[in-house]
């Protein structure tokens, strides 16, 4: 296990929620997103319309912890490190010229998951083939995380 995780969308609503998985970092560790996972969560709780997986385990907390889940989410704590395309940016377009074809969430979080030297964690059921081909391909650890 890697002293880095990356997590994805659904795991970052869970440790904002309080609900850490416990297999997602057993000896503790560094907690990274990226700027795109990032923004689904804020598209996601933000669109009151719009009901997915993630406005729904929202909507099943109650109202005191819903408002303050997303104080947090709008001001991410200093303790999640949040990746920029200022330090991805080059990095992504070498994986694009060495063949990989990825869409761009994907190809940031391999990027930001090989700069870091992190392990990728992605929620059980938000599965994604081709960034964990590319993963494998680039000998970067990946795994699924049940919440």
């Amino acid at each position: 296990m890697n002293d880095v995780v990356l997590v994805d969308d659904h795991i970052l609503l869970s440790l904002l929620l309080g609900e850490e998985p416990r297999e997602l970092r057993p000896r503790g560790g560094i907690i990274a997103t990226t700027g795109l996972w990032y923004h689904r969560l804020c598209r996601a709780l933000a669109a009151q319309d719009v009901v997915g997986s993630m406005s729904r385990r929202l909507g099943g907390v109650s109202p005191e912890i819903a408002v303050d889940v997303i104080a947090t989410v709008i001001e991410l704590p200093e303790s999640i490190e949040l990746m920029s395309l200022r330090t991805l940016g080059w990095p992504m377009g070498e994986i694009v010229r060495d063949g990989a074809r990825l869409n761009l969430l994907s190809l940031e979080a391999l990027a930001a998951a090989r700069v870091l030297g992190a392990e990728i964690c992605c929620a059980q059921g938000n599965d994604n083939e081709p960034l964990q081909d590319a993963a494998r391909t680039h000998a970067i650890p990946i795994r699924s995380v049940h919440l």
